[in-house]
């Protein structure tokens, strides 16, 4: 019992790291860990969630402080860098729901949503898309897991 409870908290703690997410963590629930794809998912998606909401409410804070660090190792010019061009670039074509959604696919649903909310975008609304993008795309990653596990083990006879 205490080893599926570390690895529970393993797989939340590793779903709240930016671009690790539901890619690295639902794969190893299901195939490392040998959860069912039903409880992988929510710890998962829980996991992010959280770390969802705090980039959403302190997303501007977080900007700053990376940008003063970003700054203090730099040499020479200390300029004040903008909007990460992909980010942008998916704001113009999708807008704010579109970039939530999409963001963990791109680049990171922690970066996304910190990124929308600091352009003024609903806090709730960016939480929201943002989390049924990564419960979307942790589905997605759990039925490939399944699908994998099935093709490799008696290949392998695991």
């Amino acid at each position: 019992m205490e080893n599926v409870l570390l690895q529970c908290i393993t797989i939340f703690f590793i779903s709240m790291v930016p671009f690790l997410e539901v890619f690295l963590t639902v794969p190893t629930a299901i195939i490392v860990f040998n959860f069912p794809p039903f409880v992988a998912l929510i710890v998962a998606i829980l996991g992010n969630a959280i770390s969802v909401l705090l980039f959403v409410f302190f997303g501007a804070e977080i900007n700053n402080l990376f940008h003063s660090v970003y700054n203090k190792f730099r040499k020479g010019d200390r300029r004040h860098v903008g909007i990460n061009p992909r980010i942008k670039r998916t704001f113009d074509r999708f807008g704010a729901t579109g970039v939530c959604f999409l963001s963990s696919i791109l680049f990171s649903s922690q970066v996304g949503a910190g990124a929308i909310t600091t352009l003024g975008a609903s806090r709730r609304k960016v939480f929201i898309w943002t989390t049924l993008g990564v419960s979307t795309l942790a589905v997605v990653m759990a039925t490939l897991s399944v699908v994998a596990e099935g093709l490799v083990s008696p290949l392998v006879n695991l």
